[in-house]
């Protein structure tokens, strides 16, 4: 047991077979305490995060977080990001290393507003689009509400030549 962990440690005063009995508090992330820093988040509409800290796959969630959350010292992941609304972070896109140091803020951006994108590549007389909807930092969300995937139209001029929806997934 490291000696910062002792000092949280409430000794229970008895002796079994030679062993002293400690039960231990759980650190939690919002607790004032020396070892702990502050992650800034500098996006909006956050409804819940999840921060997953490297060394031991520990992970804690955030109920609608302020601005700045505290956090102890450590190396993290954002492992879930979920919008309100029906929006929540792709796994597979932004998914950065962040280092909390004691005493100090470290800001991410993640969240809204968000900016739907659109990438065209042309293979011989076919176009392939492919739809992203990004996030503050570059993180790409999905759409949980299945019922209205996103359109597209394409123009020549002022006259529509195509139009369709894009598929999920």
């Amino acid at each position: 047991m490291m000696l910062t962990e002792i000092n949280k440690c409430r000794f229970a005063g008895m002796f079994l077979l030679g062993m002293s009995i400690c039960f231990c508090e759980a650190q939690e992330p919002n607790k004032p305490d020396s070892a702990m820093g502050e992650l800034k988040l500098d996006g909006q509409h956050i409804e819940r995060l999840v921060v997953m800290r490297l060394s031991d796959g520990y992970s804690t969630t955030f109920k609608n977080p302020g601005e700045i959350i505290r956090l102890p010292a450590g190396e993290y992941r954002l492992h879930d990001v979920r919008l309100k609304g029906p929006y929540s972070r792709s796994r597979s896109a932004g998914n950065e290393q962040i280092t909390i140091r004691v005493g100090q803020q470290e800001a991410v951006k993640v969240g809204a507003p968000l900016v739907p994108t659109l990438k065209v590549q042309r293979q011989g007389r076919v176009l392939q689009l492919s739809y992203e909807l990004l996030g503050a930092g570059g993180e790409g969300y999905s759409n949980g509400d299945r019922s209205k995937p996103p359109t597209f139209a394409v123009y020549k001029g002022q006259r529509e030549i195509a139009s369709g929806k894009f598929e999920f997934g």
